[in-house]
């Protein structure tokens, strides 16, 4: 008897017990973190180098390149900590490492909405 795909994940997520499906969450959280940080870092080069040329055009001087210099740093760690996890075998040092790269990853999208808000309100206006 075949069944299908979805019921037989749902049933093997059954199977599981608690701390496996834990560790699957670690592990799925930290492959995200490691895949968009250093996209997010790049980013965050970018703008700042469009906000220095912006700033160099109209002779200001402005916060928000310091502060993406911030976010970019937060990325940057964050993709260390994920590959770290990811590299890890024991299971607790694996959830310490995806803990931290997962802050450091809300922490630099928060900078980078403040510089985003930044940017909207003060530079355009």
């Amino acid at each position: 008897m075949n069944l299908p795909l979805e019921l037989f994940c749902i049933q093997s997520f059954h199977d599981m017990d608690e701390q496996q499906l834990s560790q699957n969450l670690h592990r799925k959280i930290t492959e995200h973190i490691f895949v968009n940080s250093p996209t997010m870092l790049a980013l965050c080069l970018t703008v700042i180098g469009l906000l220095k040329i912006y700033a160099s055009l109209q002779r200001i001087t402005t916060l928000a390149d310091n502060l993406l210099a911030i976010c970019l740093v937060a990325f940057l760690l964050a993709t260390i900590f994920s590959y770290l996890a990811l590299r890890s075998i024991p299971e607790r040092r694996v959830r310490v490492m995806t803990r931290i790269a997962d802050w450091l990853f809300l922490s630099g999208l928060t900078c980078a909405t403040a510089v985003a808000l930044f940017v909207a309100f003060v530079l355009a206006g």
